[in-house]
């Protein structure tokens, strides 16, 4: 994660929040990015990617990433005016979210491919940037996160906003690898509220896998100060999406997980379980 920035008294780190203009953003959707920075001091960088160059919004100066930045324009653009409109209230949405936990939010504009410019943001100031998609787009979204996490190097994570279902903080960490349990664990510390415990939840296909992660994981939690409530899931058997519904009645706040496994196995996963659980999911490398 992006803890050991502080640690080393480097920079605050960022979380790059990936917007889609067409989309609306209650505060609820913008609740895990800004709590994200805000608990580990970071900023947010808005980012909104068109198909050709664009100017500010409303007057809103923004720093532009990918070819329009490079772009010598002999003659004024002329503007999508709708466009404008929607990038506008969209980082107002995120100005005043970031304003009601002392966030700072800062604004980029960018064209071209999005994975390449989202990228190339993350390679300016890395490797302690979490990119955050506000929603996953419409088109290709099966793949998107695999692409992303493919080819952006500079980030350290990815979270996937989801409404909010939860009121209260439960922070469900899913388990599939004993050895990443303690930087989980240190992430869910920072997301979570003071003394509320921390739920585990252990991602096995098979009764012998789960038994040794469900081992391992409770020798490690026998070290951590926090409370930890193991839950019972079962194996999975390699039955997809098995782990969904029982993630989805823990009404987690946030939920912190590995892409690829027995939990999500792919884009179409973590997409559904987005909306059956109403979570947002942070990933972890």
């Amino acid at each position: 994660m992006i803890a050991h920035v502080a640690e080393a008294s480097e920079l605050s780190g960022r979380v790059v929040l990936w917007l889609d203009p067409a989309a609306d953003y209650p505060a609820s959707r913008l609740e895990a990015p800004v709590l994200l920075a805000a608990a580990y001091g970071a900023e947010i960088e808005t980012v909104v990617v068109s198909d050709g160059p664009q100017g500010d919004a409303d007057g809103v100066p923004v720093r532009m990433v990918g070819h329009v930045a490079r772009a010598e324009v002999s003659a004024p653009v002329e503007h999508d005016r709708r466009f404008e409109l929607l990038v506008a209230r969209c980082r107002r949405a995120v100005d005043k979210a970031g304003a009601a936990r002392g966030v700072t939010v800062r604004h980029t504009l960018a064209a071209g491919d999005a994975v390449d410019r989202i990228s190339e943001m993350c390679d300016e100031r890395g490797p302690w940037n979490i990119v955050a998609l506000a929603r996953m787009p419409a088109s290709h979204s099966d793949s998107v996160i695999g692409t992303l996490l493919a080819n952006v190097g500079g980030a350290t994570g990815f979270l996937l906003c989801g409404e909010q279902r939860s009121a209260q903080s439960r922070v469900v960490v899913v388990v599939e690898d004993g050895d990443r349990l303690p930087s989980m664990l240190r992430a869910a510390e920072r997301l979570s509220a003071p003394r509320a415990p921390v739920h585990i939840v252990i991602a096995a296909d098979t009764a012998d896998g789960y038994a040794e992660i469900e081992g391992q994981s409770r020798l490690l939690a026998s070290e951590s100060s926090l409370p930890i409530v193991f839950e019972d899931a079962r194996p999975t058997f390699g039955v997809p999406g098995a782990l969904t519904e029982f993630i989805a009645r823990l009404r987690p706040s946030l939920t912190i997980a590995v892409f690829g496994g027995s939990a999500l196995a792919d884009g179409r996963e973590l997409a559904r379980a987005s909306v059956v659980a109403r979570t947002p999911i942070l990933l972890v490398r």
